[in-house]
């Protein structure tokens, strides 16, 4: 069968990384002085957010794997037999991740080994919602090819959604990465009105989808968009990924959270929870909402 692999800022349920073996390819997180790799492990999710080090007083930020931690990833699974593989990366436009992987598969590939980099075209908890696509592919026994071909135009018609708690955070973080679509202006008066942006992100680029008054009643719009997916028979695929950027239990106390919860149970449609990836959380802020999924 195909092995999966996916990045780090795939947001998936751990159970999922668990069941299938799915191999992560670690984005780097810088922390002041101090360099790790993200690897979705629980326990440093859990360590990194309650620890609340992606503050906005904080120098933390994160960078994509690189092309010697793929190639020992990759590796690893040559070595134990897996001949057909596909790396699944965050969007190509937003880091180099991919073009890393594509690198390697290049080098690593012979006429017996087959390695697949596929572009997601998407996003954290878009990415996990890709990862379901391409595990549902695999288990319907399609090759590496096919899935590559199927999963970039399915990532295509992946839309997420996060909710901005605090647009400060959103404004430092771009600085940094010398993107200047937030002013000083714009989150000072989103700061005096309290005013949240809610982003949409696609394979063409990032929007503001709306603006709501309130951090509440900007995650309640935020579930009414999944809602009214849902309600009107949109979705591609009957799931929603959801990731919040701190404790999962946190989702459950989320305002609008368990009306979408019953709507998706009377729809058939499954809800999956993760938590964000540490990428998610320094680029979107700690206690960000987002959500994910395929439409007509």
């Amino acid at each position: 069968m195909v092995q999966l692999v996916v990045d780090s800022g795939c947001d998936l349920p751990d159970e999922f990384l668990r069941k299938y073996a799915i191999p992560v390819l670690p984005h780097s997180v810088t922390v002041g002085k101090d360099q790790f790799g993200d690897q979705r492990n629980p326990a440093q999710m859990s360590h990194f957010y309650s620890l609340s080090l992606v503050d906005r007083s904080r120098q933390v930020s994160s960078g994509p794997a690189d092309e010697d931690t793929i190639e020992q990833v990759l590796n690893k699974l040559l070595a134990k037999g897996h001949k057909d593989i596909v790396v699944q990366t965050i969007n190509a436009a937003n880091s180099p991740t991919y073009a890393n992987a594509e690198a390697v598969a290049r080098k690593l590939g012979t006429d017996d080994v087959q390695i697949h980099a596929v572009d997601s075209h998407t996003l954290f908890s878009g990415q996990g919602l890709l990862a379901l696509y391409t595990l549902s592919l695999i288990q319907k026994g399609l090759s590496g090819a096919q899935i590559k071909s199927r999963a970039e135009e399915f990532g295509r018609k992946i839309v997420g959604y996060a909710a901005i708690k605090d647009v400060y955070y959103l404004r430092e973080r771009g600085r940094q990465k010398n993107e200047k679509s937030v002013s000083w202006l714009k989150a000072f008066m989103a700061k005096s009105l309290n005013l949240h942006p809610i982003i949409s992100m696609t394979y063409e680029g990032s929007t503001v989808a709306d603006t709501v008054k309130e951090y509440d009643s900007c995650n309640r719009r935020l579930f009414d968009i999944a809602a009214e997916k849902i309600r009107a028979g949109q979705l591609l695929m009957p799931a929603v990924m959801v990731s919040i950027a701190g404790p999962l239990q946190d989702l459950e106390k989320t305002p609008g959270f368990r009306e979408l919860q019953t709507l998706a149970a009377e729809h058939k449609v499954k809800l999956y929870r993760s938590v964000m990836s540490l990428s998610g959380g320094i680029n979107l802020g700690p206690g960000t909402v987002a959500l994910a999924f395929a439409s007509k």
